[in-house]
């Protein structure tokens, strides 16, 4: 990869990164930047934030020495799917490719930052690999998940998403259609035209396939590479008798996440055997009003909520079980791969991924199901040899990280000398976008302008 002159070999694109944010496409990016850095090659972060900005810029840092560019939005509700795209980012990740000329971009998510991201870096000339952590290029929700908790695998379409798209509520239908058709072919688009596009597994690049009608060759199936987290540190003891079972729920705690399910099924389960259990919740909430709603439903039981954590800490807690009730369609878990290195098993929801990673080692409760995953619960209380048995088949562990670099490697050589063909699905001309803009002002300035217009 050093053939051409630059004075960056990757760069890789996120939405959000360390220490702002440790969720799990965050790690990954920050493990394999880390582990290129070792192999010799020269990586940096260009990362999206939460935070708004008066103006769009693109702040120098540095985490762990890894070179850091944070960019801010200066628009508000930037998670939005009609804020999709903003022309001052595409503006000034164009100049950053320009200035910095790196050898190849990896790009992880467009979110917080603009959905144009693939298109620039080959009016660029860079070379290109996408890496899908979810479902976002397929559902204007981001977790295919509805509102009301259902999982879904609808098609996106306008007929499909109207009813569930987050809303302003001031906006005509025409004007709903016409953001869903656009957030649809802006991500086939980007899609389509990407080098390499990589998934971590197959269930996820057949839904994704079945629901935007891209072609089902496009995407590769690579399983992430796991660094071990509690290397060096002590091996947990298996759960001591008549001491309470400790549960735990590790990594982001958002809705999407069942962690309100599960709360509400360990007051079930304290209920039917009191102080038989504790449950232990682990990471930041994904607002302070979810937070309050947590503590709220968690009132006068034994759940401990620890807040932003690192391995260490994990460790310290020293669960006995792992549980992840996701009510979305997880596309990996790196939660379990931690969960299995404890040597610990598992309960799970029934969607995506998790179920068929945690194989015998885990149990799989209907999502958003308070009542089964109370089930499971007991099940593990009430029943002394399951926890061994569910122990003693663990899965193996997915590639070392240092595997998954170089296959990661091989993959870049791939996109920088693969030609730019003919993609699926066409580039968003830029007409289209503007006239979307025009369409929302409208809208926006109808609701608010007096009878008869302006005067």
């Amino acid at each position: 990869m050093r053939s051409i002159v630059t004075d960056m070999d990757v760069l890789h694109v996120i939405h959000q990164f360390a220490p702002e944010s440790r969720g799990g496409s965050e790690s990954y990016a920050l493990d394999l930047a880390r582990r290129q850095r070792a192999r010799g090659f020269s990586v940096a972060v260009l990362t999206g934030t939460k935070h708004w900005a008066e103006e769009v810029r693109l702040v120098e840092d540095e985490f762990e020495g890894l070179p850091v560019y944070r960019l801010n939005r200066n628009d508000l509700y930037f998670d939005h799917h009609v804020k999709m795209w903003h022309p001052e980012v595409e503006e000034r990740f164009e100049r950053f490719l320009r200035e910095h000329r790196p050898a190849l971009v990896h790009i992880h998510h467009w979110v917080r930052l603009t959905c144009n991201l693939v298109e620039i870096c080959e009016r660029v000339g860079v070379p290109n690999v996408v890496t899908l952590h979810d479902y976002y290029t397929s559902c204007p929700r981001a977790f295919r998940r509805r509102v009301g908790d259902e999982a879904c695998r609808r098609s996106l379409s306008s007929e499909s998403c109207r009813s569930c798209v987050p809303k302003y509520g001031h906006e005509p239908q025409h004007e709903l259609d016409e953001g869903i058709d656009l957030y649809r072919d802006s991500y086939r688009s980007e899609v389509s035209l990407a080098r390499v596009v990589l998934v971590a597994v197959d269930s996820t690049a057949d839904l994704l396939s079945q629901t935007t009608g891209i072609d089902r060759g496009r995407y590769r199936t690579l399983p992430l590479g796991y660094r071990q987290r509690f290397d060096g540190m002590p091996k947990l003891a298996a759960p001591a008798p008549g001491a309470p079972l400790r549960f735990a729920y590790w990594g982001g705690v958002g809705r999407h996440k069942g962690v309100d399910a599960l709360v509400s099924a360990f007051r079930q389960v304290e209920a039917a055997r009191p102080g038989r259990a504790e449950l232990h919740v682990l990471g930041d909430f994904e607002s302070p009003q979810f937070g309050d709603e947590m503590h709220t439903i968690a009132a006068g039981l034994p759940v401990n909520f620890h807040g932003v954590f690192d391995p260490e800490q994990l460790h310290a807690v020293a669960p006995d079980v792992g549980v992840f009730p996701s009510t979305c369609i997880e596309t990996f878990g790196i939660v379990l791969d931690e969960c299995f290195e404890l040597g610990r098993p598992c309960i799970t929801s029934d969607l995506g991924a998790l179920p068929d990673r945690s194989g015998g080692a885990g149990m799989s409760t209907r999502a958003g199901d308070s009542a089964d995953i109370a089930r499971a619960m007991l099940r593990l209380l009430d029943e002394p040899g399951l926890w061994g048995e569910l122990v003693s088949k663990i899965p193996s562990p997915p590639p070392a990280l240092d595997q998954h670099a170089a296959d990661i490697e091989k993959i870049y050589e791939e996109a920088r000398a693969a030609p730019v063909g003919r993609p699926q699905f066409e580039t968003i001309p830029l007409a289209r976008r503007q006239a979307f803009w025009r369409l929302q002002m409208e809208a926006e300035a109808s609701g608010s302008l007096p009878p008869g217009g302006p005067r």
